[in-house]
């Protein structure tokens, strides 16, 4: 009886351990392995994907940095688009125009000249290697005839068009708001409270 109930036992450990076993078996450690391996995969395969893109908008010839919209005001249908570009070639480059996700009934690059906005004829040159600032009361990519307000937290793709036709796509530039007294416009389009005058002709002439 005692044999009996030993064998029991013992037949019991070797089902036990055989079936530790087979859980640590080569196949299982592979399976494991290969779960792992696809998880590691999915990730690395999507931080590529966002490295690709933000080297892609690095290594474009014309760059903007610290690029922003500025939401706009209630009752004013135009807004502008400000930041750093950055010629980086080894060649002189032309910004003649640009297109951006929000409808708007026109897209145009403005400068201010004598307290007066207006479109810049030709857009802007940029030398070999050079930093060009777009900023409240210079010059600036101009959004009007806006068909929607644009607000603070979206974000807005925009379209460099250079003047040899190369068009370069940006990553998304944020909405911000700004203060007041950075930029105002009045309901005809004339900036006010920039440069220190209290209003400005905004008319392309």
């Amino acid at each position: 009886m005692k044999l009996t109930i030993k064998n029991s036992v013992v037949g019991s450990i070797v089902v036990v351990g055989a079936l530790a076993l087979a859980a640590c078996s080569p196949a299982n450690e592979n399976d494991s392995t290969e779960t792992a391996t696809e998880a590691t995969t999915t990730t690395a395969t999507s931080t590529t994907s966002t490295t690709t893109a933000t080297d892609a908008a690095a290594d474009a010839p014309l760059t903007l940095t610290d690029g922003f919209v500025r939401a706009t005001v209630e009752g004013t249908p135009m807004t502008a688009i400000f930041g750093t570009l950055t010629n980086t070639t080894d060649e002189e480059i032309s910004l003649t125009g640009f297109e951006a996700s929000v409808d708007a009934a026109a897209y145009e690059i403005h400068e201010v000249v004598d307290g007066v906005m207006r479109e810049k004829e030709g857009g802007l040159t940029i030398a070999a290697g050079d930093t060009h600032e777009l900023a409240p009361g210079q010059d600036h990519l101009m959004l009007m005839g806006l068909e929607a307000p644009v607000e603070a937290g979206d974000t807005v793709d925009i379209t460099l068009i250079l003047g040899d036709g190369t068009e370069i796509e940006l990553d998304p530039v944020p909405v911000r708001t700004i203060a007041a007294g950075d930029e105002s416009y009045g309901e005809d389009g004339e900036l006010m409270g920039n440069t220190g005058m209290d209003s400005m002709d905004h008319s392309a002439q």
